[in-house]
């Protein structure tokens, strides 16, 4: 779920884009990884405290008071510190600095909009945001789920010594 407001991000790039007549070129295509990067990290933390909470609505608005504020002054911040690009003497710079300010407020909106926006939705249609697997399979009406423990590959690779013996 905390990439749908990455991909609600990404995909205003190019409408922020064009509105503003900046052209595609080597500076502006890098644009798209970094939003991906800053979106995945605003997204994850509203996730956590989701689920550090209870994954319930009263746990959804606790989550985006107080996670919110923090993302409200990283956001600020970042934006802040891009801002000082514009002093660089390099003309194809400041169109780049200009979506990106714009588009890290879309971000950090997103996060802090549409992803509450959807948990609460799953809250109230009982898909529920916390039993893991099998809970979003028995809830969503399948038959059968696969069954996985918490430990995944990585960590029996680790426990294990070698990644063979973890698969």
């Amino acid at each position: 779920m905390t990439t749908v407001p990455v991909g609600f991000t990404v995909g205003m790039q190019w409408i922020v884009m064009d509105s503003n007549g900046v052209p595609l070129n080597l500076v502006t295509v890098m644009i798209g990884s970094i939003l991906v990067g800053v979106g995945v990290d605003f997204s994850i933390h509203i996730a956590n405290r989701v689920k550090e909470l209870g994954g319930t609505l009263d746990a959804i608005k606790t989550a985006c008071a107080s996670t919110g504020m923090s993302l409200a002054e990283a956001t600020t911040v970042t934006a802040m510190g891009m801002s000082c690009a514009f002093f660089i003497p390099i003309p194809a710079i400041k169109p780049f600095v200009a979506v990106i300010i714009v588009l890290l407020i879309v971000a950090a909106l997103s996060a802090l909009l549409l992803l509450p926006a959807i948990y609460a939705i799953m809250v109230k249609t009982n898909w529920g945001l916390t039993g893991g697997v099998q809970s979003m399979v028995k809830n969503a009406g399948l038959r059968r789920a696969v069954a996985r423990d918490e430990i995944d590959a990585l960590d029996a690779s680790l426990i294990l010594g070698s990644t063979e013996e973890a698969w």
